[in-house]
């Protein structure tokens, strides 16, 4: 007699946990609209969409002329392409570092050639942002460069504040 009616009262509270459920859940035959939706975090861009917004956001800092626009989008993307090519080899050198200490490895030779990579190529980058440098005071002036320098930095600034919010909503924070 005490079981049957012990237990009831050990089942009523799992009851009262799944009334406090949304009804989407407790039953399926519900409208979506019924039912909270989970914030879900935006797609994170591809990268031809962060080209797009760069170059407008870029645009829009230095005011081209048609003229202008004409002659410097060309040169930009030539010594941007430059510079992506540079980077990429010094974090393949990094990763080849990072792989020589993940694995124990010792040998000098191997940090040697990796570390030579990685300071040719902080040389190749100053070289190729003087040049490019060079390139933009001819085409758009000593101001407008500043101002592309600088609209350049906030754009990065702005792209990883977004990029670190998807992130957060995600619940994939990295650390």
């Amino acid at each position: 007699m005490k079981r049957s009616v012990i237990i009831p009262f050990l089942l009523i509270p799992s009851f009262l946990t799944k009334a406090q459920q949304p009804l989407c859940t407790l039953f399926e035959v519900v409208e979506m609209h019924d039912c909270p939706q989970e914030k879900t975090p935006t797609p994170r861009p591809t990268q031809d969409e962060i080209e797009s917004r760069k170059i407008a956001f870029l645009a829009a800092a230095i005011a081209l002329t048609p003229a202008e626009a004409a002659h410097f989008w060309p040169v930009y993307n030539e010594w941007n392409q430059k510079i992506e090519a540079n980077m990429k080899l010094r974090h393949t050198a990094l990763r080849q570092i990072r792989q020589l200490s993940k694995d124990k490895k010792t040998d000098e030779k191997l940090y040697a050639q990796q570390n030579k990579v990685l300071i040719d190529g902080v040389a190749e980058e100053a070289y190729i942002t003087a040049e490019a440098h060079k390139a933009y005071v001819t085409i758009i002036g000593e101001v407008r460069t500043a101002k592309l320098y600088l609209a350049e930095e906030q754009f990065r600034n702005m792209l990883i504040r977004e990029l670190g919010q998807n992130n957060e909503g995600s619940g994939n924070k990295q650390k």
